[in-house]
């Protein structure tokens, strides 16, 4: 079984992942996004997700990308579907490496210790106080 920090930051890793996904298809369209490689990433992360209540919580990232609260949703579905599910981390692991490309995303963060804290930030005009 995967500690809760592995667990934390591959369901964190993974919302980085789908959400530029799922804007994606808020702004293609449904019926354009599945002819395109975010289309596929998004529709193969879904069919693994069998955890009860994780494909709830991307059908409501897929309706509100940038709500943070549907967004934190999800990362909680996969922190509990992944300890439910060991199989599930080796999925996310490869596909997390596949959407790579297509998110133009990639952040990683290890921190070991208590009481640490990460931010981490893509895009321009972010600021951090």
């Amino acid at each position: 079984m995967l500690d809760i920090a592995t667990l934390t930051a591959l369901a964190s890793s993974a919302v980085s992942a789908v959400t530029p996904l799922v804007k994606t298809a808020v702004e293609k369209g449904a019926e354009e996004l599945g002819k395109s490689s975010a289309g596929m990433l998004f529709d193969k992360l879904k069919q693994r997700l069998s955890h009860e209540g994780t494909r709830e919580a991307l059908d409501d990232l897929a309706r509100q990308p940038d709500d943070t609260a549907a967004q934190g949703a999800l990362n909680m579905q996969l922190r509990k579907a992944l300890a439910d599910d060991p199989e599930l981390a080796a999925f996310l692991n490869a596909w997390l490496d596949e959407s790579q490309p297509a998110t133009g995303i990639s952040q990683t963060a290890k921190v070991p210790g208590d009481n640490n804290k990460v931010t981490q930030i893509v895009g321009s005009g972010n600021s951090v106080s």
